[in-house]
């Protein structure tokens, strides 16, 4: 059953991945953070709307000082899950402000 488990999470992950990189490559605005909310697209979703329902979160429209208050639990292992901890690790404060930010005020349409 873990085995099943794992196989799905992969595949979620791989399929969300391809999903960010094709809707970060479309859309060529300017966003604060630059390619760091591009990257938190690539399992989140476009935008951080499209998750896997109880495996990856949401991240539009949630409280920006609660994305910014995770992504620091994350960054210094308070709250442990190995991707998000490599991914965080080497963003500056100002950063994931910004993220949490961006985040906060993009609108869900799910």
């Amino acid at each position: 059953m873990q085995r099943f488990k794992n196989v799905i999470l992969l595949t979620s992950f791989a399929a969300l991945f391809l999903m960010g990189v094709s809707a970060v490559h479309a859309e060529k605005i300017a966003r604060p953070g630059g390619d760091k909310t591009a990257s938190c697209e690539q399992c989140h979703g476009p935008k951080g709307c499209a998750p896997v329902q109880g495996l990856i979160p949401k991240l539009c429209g949630q409280n920006a000082e609660y994305l910014e208050a995770q992504l620091l639990e994350f960054q210094d292992g308070r709250r442990p899950q190995p991707i998000m901890h490599a991914t965080t690790k080497l963003l500056s404060n100002d950063i994931i402000k910004q993220v949490a930010v961006y985040f906060s005020k993009v609108p869900c349409s799910q």
